[in-house]
């Protein structure tokens, strides 16, 4: 009879004790309480603090970025998105802007197509400005030049991302032309072999 005895209390104390862990638990986690995440998608740093303390969560800072849309140190981005609910104490992380232009490589675009350029540029975040043209042996559409703010710039150059670079390109010399071009080839070539010696 005792043995009973003793597996009864066993399992009432078992019983007890999985119900007081289980009321723990859930005033511990606060089950069932939840909160609504607000937008910070698009305010100041500052102000997103303030609003997300106020709602009873931490905002984490895990990335920033440069937007040229959006103003210094604004909320470009949130997880978890505005309207979620969540618990209190819960961390809302967010991306910045963070206002810096970042720089980019200047690509080589001397001898490449016009339309070659183009893609190259717009492939390392710089935009194409000004496309010259001036009259060249060496065919329509070519790169001659590449410049930065009316600068010849050489590939590899550390540019603010967006910069606007400009070109100049060759075309394509008229019959009239061929031969003040021939002669100027000439001159070209006879300075080489000058030099040379």
């Amino acid at each position: 009879m005792s043995r009973y005895k003793n597996l009864i209390i066993a399992l009432v104390i078992f019983v007890g004790f999985v119900i007081v862990s289980m009321v723990f638990i859930s005033w511990f986690t606060k089950h069932g309480e939840r909160l609504e995440v607000p937008k910070v998608e698009g305010l100041a740093l500052a102000g997103a603090e303030e609003l997300i303390e106020e709602n009873s969560m931490e905002l984490v800072i895990i990335d920033s970025v440069y937007n040229e849309e959006m103003k210094p140190f604004t909320i470009v981005e949130q997880d978890p998105k505005p309207g979620m609910m969540v618990k209190s104490g819960r961390k809302i992380y967010v991306t910045v802007n963070t206002g810096i232009k970042p720089k980019v490589k200047m690509p080589k675009l001397v001898n490449g197509s016009s339309n070659l350029a183009a893609v190259l540029l717009r492939n390392a975040g710089l935009k194409l400005g000004r496309v010259d043209s001036v009259k060249s042996i060496f065919g329509t559409g070519l790169v001659i030049k590449q410049k930065f703010k009316n600068k010849e710039v050489l590939p590899n150059t550390m540019l603010d991302k967006g910069s606007i670079i400009d070109i100049v390109v060759s075309k394509m010399v008229s019959n009239s032309d061929t031969t003040a071009l021939q002669n100027m080839r000439n001159g070209v070539e006879q300075k080489i072999q000058e030099d040379e010696f």
